[in-house]
């Protein structure tokens, strides 16, 4: 299962932890687990391309890590646009996907 921790902060998200894989299929054809991929990469992408600054991003096999160190609209605009992706495919896949969302 994909496992996703979002932290909100005062109703701004602070930190993204996404780890595990979905096993909805066999390796390689796993839909689910392309979907979460490609969705939060093209946020890692968008995130660094916008200002390299902005978070600490962190990519490996089955986990990746968003972490907002500049705080501004448009990160959290870019994070938001994350988590209602996610939230959707949680919709249809919840046997694959989790989303946790924790105020620290």
């Amino acid at each position: 299962m994909v496992k996703v921790k979002i932290d909100t902060k005062a109703d701004q998200i602070t930190q993204v932890v996404i780890k595990g894989h979905a096993d909805s299929a066999e390796h390689g054809q796993d839909l689910v687990c392309a979907g979460v991929s490609s969705i939060a990469v093209g946020i890692l992408n968008t995130l660094h391309v916008m200002d390299e600054n902005a978070c600490s991003l962190e990519m490996n096999d089955a986990f990746i890590k968003i972490v907002v160190i500049n705080n501004t609209e448009t990160v959290q605009t870019v994070l938001k646009t994350l988590y209602i992706q996610l939230k959707t495919m949680v919709e249809n896949y919840s046997a694959y996907i989790q989303i946790t969302k924790e105020e620290v």
